[in-house]
């Protein structure tokens, strides 16, 4: 028995011989092509592309590096739209990671400008996920192409595209602070410029519903050596070389030809500095909002001349990273809240606003800019010529650098300011007092209730008022945000105008003090044109040809809520904000209708309803108007979802113009109840 195991052991160890003399003769027979494979393994990227129903995942070399998941049957998935993933030619790491928002309107405007903003030679992948292409505009669809794509130009809604590619090299493009004025649709596919090395789609039957069917991609990517500029090897900016190494999406800081320096922080134009204000800007988890800010800022006029302090909610080490490059002074605030909720945002904002002074301890005044905003070049003049009024008039709480009512049909005159009652918002510069005053004020940890809301809402004003530029200084340019989507940003804030020309001198700036504004704007409206309707505001021109006016209007409003939506209908009809009235004073609503002013006064709210005549027509909206304001809303919106924002006639600031008409709406004569008080019985109906 022992034999027999002895026996067959020694078999085996001779089948173990004969297999192992196999293999080596097998080597010596194919030596190249095991060589190549060996080597291939080495000097080549494995990447995998997974895209379903549900999420998107990407590997490489079998290690997931980028990964999002989405809802079934929710309305939008938040893995939808078009994803871009940079990684290092050479060492694979992940050097940016985005996600656009394209099944809603706007968001191809931040996928071109991404794309724009890639080095050269880095791994691209692209992921188009159901619903990507329902807003992707020609802007980005041309883009990609130059990136190699051949497919996304023919993708169709619930279809799914992947694409793996090598950047390309390409002339330099400028940077997109405005969004660019584009023709209807692009009709001629772009010329690839990328090294395409597997590109993807899924395709769904016209026969089935739902999206197509899920994609899984590979791809061999040979790795290369990072692009090398002749800047990398001076000792002077040597951080900024290994920021440019380390991530993606900083082409005018990583470009091989001239580029941004830090030595941007003391360039910009100076401006006569009348108070050292400081400039807090607050950013979270969004890298390239902040670079494209950054960028805005440093090359404003006053930039050098103004302490900068930034304050991250979190530590985001590509944003730290990016500051300390440009030698600024950085705050970190742990965050508190749950991600996606009031209180994150809430939080950082109180954080903010209590520490900018606190950095600063000799300064009395400063400026709080949100990182989705881009500036006018007078962005900082404009708060150098008004902070005295804070200190003049303590009925003033901020200064504005937004109005909401910022549109080309209502507004025009960038030299102007108003006093409204209203809360800091979009770039505002404040008091210490008032940062200490509101500190202890501020909305509760856990509240749902947004900030900006609760201190109009639940603190006392105080009678205090709020000044605001008939013509913005800044202009929203996000649309993906915590309270600004899509829609949001192409029907409304992008059809705003905002100042451009940098050497606006402002107006009357001593007529803004309490006393003073409110014995003029009742001047203004003592003196100005009572206008008779005959048919709806929103038919067209509402003031008589060839007279400057002022105009004044009485509707009727009992309370600031506007029952009777009186100031709802005037503002849809003139085209300003169109979901309420936001910017009121004492009851009353100013335009700029193309130079000629007029006063909407809400009666019996304002003090200034006695300033009409008897017998005077007073108006008040039927439901049939509200419905057809509302209407006429929402068929405008609708007719310009594809559109994008007007060219800039005027060198001076950004406009657009629409214009539409409605069935006329006839009223009749209302009767007197004495000077004293408003006509009630003129409706339109």
């Amino acid at each position: 028995m022992a034999v027999g195991k002895r026996a067959w052991g020694i078999q085996i160890a001779l089948l173990f011989v004969t297999l192992a003399r196999a293999n080596a003769s097998a080597g010596r027979n194919f030596p190249t092509e095991w060589r190549k494979i060996s080597a291939m393994q080495e000097n080549v990227h494995k990447i995998q592309v997974i895209v379903n129903k549900r999420r998107i995942s990407i590997y490489l070399n079998d290690q997931e590096v980028y990964e999002k998941s989405g809802r079934v049957g929710a309305a939008a998935r938040t893995h939808s739209g078009v994803h871009v993933v940079a990684l290092h030619p050479l060492r694979g790491h992940v050097m940016l990671a985005r996600q656009f928002l394209t099944h809603q309107p706007a968001e191809h405007r931040n996928l071109a400008a991404c794309l724009d903003s890639l080095m050269p030679g880095n791994i691209l992948i692209a992921a188009a996920v159901p619903d990507a292409v329902m807003f992707l505009g020609p802007d980005a669809v041309a883009r990609l192409e130059e990136m190699g794509a051949s497919r996304i130009r023919h993708l169709a809604r619930h279809e799914t595209w992947v694409m793996v590619a090598h950047t390309p090299v390409r002339a330099p493009t400028p940077p997109r602070y405005r969004y660019p004025v584009l023709q209807p649709n692009v009709t001629v596919p772009a010329k690839p410029l990328g090294r395409v090395w597997g590109e993807s789609v899924a395709v769904r039957s016209l026969e089935r519903e739902g999206t197509s069917a899920f994609v899984d991609f590979g791809a061999f990517v040979p790795k290369f050596p990072a692009a090398q500029c002749d800047w990398h090897q001076e000792e002077t900016l040597k951080d900024q070389r290994a920021f440019c190494d380390r991530y993606d999406g900083y082409f005018r800081l990583c470009k091989c030809q001239d580029p941004l320096t830090p030595a941007l922080r003391h360039s910009a134009e100076k401006i006569e500095i009348r108070e050292v204000i400081p400039l807090a800007m607050l950013t979270a988890v969004k890298p390239f909002n902040f670079y494209r800010q950054l960028l805005n800022v440093l090359e404003t006029p006053g930039a050098a001349q103004t302490p900068i302090l930034v304050l991250v909610d979190g530590f985001q080490r590509e944003i730290i990273s990016l500051t300390k490059l440009f030698g600024l002074d950085v705050l970190v605030h742990r965050p508190q809240g749950e991600k996606g909720s009031s209180t994150l945002l809430n939080m950082h904002f109180r954080f903010s606003v209590h520490n900018v002074f606190n950095f600063f301890p000799g300064a009395k005044k400063a400026i709080i800019l949100e990182d989705d905003l881009l500036l006018s070049p007078d962005f900082l003049s404009f708060f150098q010529q008004t902070a005295w009024l804070l200190d003049e008039d303590p009925t003033i709480a901020s200064v504005n650098a937004f109005s909401i009512n910022s549109f080309p049909e209502v507004a025009s005159d960038p030299t102007v300011l108003r006093r409204v009652e209203l809360v800091p918002q979009f770039g505002w510069l404040v008091r210490r007092k008032w940062a200490e005053e509101v500190y202890e004020a501020w909305v509760p940890e856990g509240e749902t209730a947004d900030w900006d809301w609760w201190l109009f809402k639940e603190v006392p004003r105080k009678q205090r008022d709020t000044l605001v530029p008939e013509v913005s200084r800044v202009i929203h340019a996000g649309s993906s945000g915590a309270h600004v989507t899509g829609y949001a940003q192409e029907n409304t804030f992008n059809h705003m105008v905002y100042n451009e020309d940098p050497y606006v001198t402002l107006e009357n700036l001593e007529d803004l003090t309490k006393e003073r504004y409110e014995y003029l704007i009742r001047q203004e409206i003592l003196r100005a044109v009572t206008l008779t309707l005959t048919s709806s505001p929103c038919d067209g021109p509402m003031l008589p040809e060839e007279q400057p006016g002022p105009f004044k209007l009485f509707v009727e409003i009992e309370t600031k809520n506007d029952e009777y939506e009186s100031f709802y209908v005037m503002q849809a009809c003139l085209r300003a904000y169109p979901e309420e009235a936001r910017e009121v004073f004492r009851g009353v609503l100013r335009y700029n209708l193309q130079g000629r002013l007029l006063y909407v006064v809400g009666c019996p709210l304002s003090p200034y309803c006695s300033m009409f005549s008897d017998g005077y027509r007073f108006l008040r909206p039927s439901p049939w108007l509200v419905d057809s304001a509302s209407q006429r809303r929402a068929r405008v919106a609708d007719q310009e979802l594809p559109a994008v924002l007007r060219g800039a006639p005027s060198t001076r600031f950004a406009r657009g113009r629409i214009s539409d008409g409605e069935p006329d709406l006839l009223l009749s004569e209302g009767e007197g109840r004495g000077q004293e008080v408003c006509v009630k019985g003129g409706y339109f109906r």
